[in-house]
């Protein structure tokens, strides 16, 4: 029977420094993106329903009024009932994420104490533009110095929030890799420093 265990949930910490210090603790908390709060939901919720009353007059009237054919009214009830449905979809992606997000903060805390940190180097990066051309997110590949890989991933925290291509570790660079030892599901924090900090 095929192992429904999966990977822990791997996450970049941009820092100004990577020193070598033997005192260096875990990071208190995960840095996560900001998800929609209460407010923001209830004010999705109300577009969304705005949106969805809309689209249902429109198809309403693709079936009461005259046009080219039954095809036609299919056609574009089909189009409308998608657009009407996109903004309940992210309202649900949203949602889904925020658990997750939870989720991992409370195993982060649970596994916290028991972290320790072992060095690595990043191998290989990938890196998600917006159209403006800043890095929105990056992914990177680190080698750990037992010879194990991960892959580990870097988000904006806030939409305000911009990261320029320099900002954006390199391959070579060092990173540092905090795991709890004994707990395979918890979160991992990858340490990286912010390349642009000169001194």
């Amino acid at each position: 029977m095929p192992s429904t265990t999966t990977a822990p949930r791997s996450i970049v910490h941009l820092v100004e420094r990577l020193d070598a210090d033997p005192g260096a603790t875990a990071p208190a908390a995960l840095r996560l993106p900001r998800r929609l709060g209460t407010g923001g939901r209830i004010a999705f919720v109300v577009v969304s329903l705005a949106a969805s009353a809309g689209t249902a007059t429109g198809i309403v009237l693709l079936w009461t009024e005259q046009t080219p054919g039954w095809w036609f009214s299919l056609l574009f009830s089909v189009l409308l009932g998608a657009l009407g449905l996109m903004p309940w979809l992210v309202l649900l992606g949203s949602i889904t994420a925020a658990r997750q997000d939870v989720a991992a903060q409370t195993a982060w805390r649970t596994a916290r104490e028991r972290a320790t940190a072992s060095s690595g180097r990043v191998v290989a990066r990938r890196t998600q533009l917006a159209e403006e051309g800043t890095p929105t997110s990056f992914e990177l590949d680190v080698e750990l110095a037992d010879g194990s890989r991960l892959t580990a991933e870097w988000q904006l925290e806030r939409a305000t929030q911009r990261l320029l291509q320099s900002q954006v570790p390199g391959v070579g660079a060092a990173a540092r890799v905090w795991r709890a030892a004994g707990m395979p599901e918890a979160p991992v924090v990858v340490e990286v420093a912010d390349p642009s900090v000169v001194g």
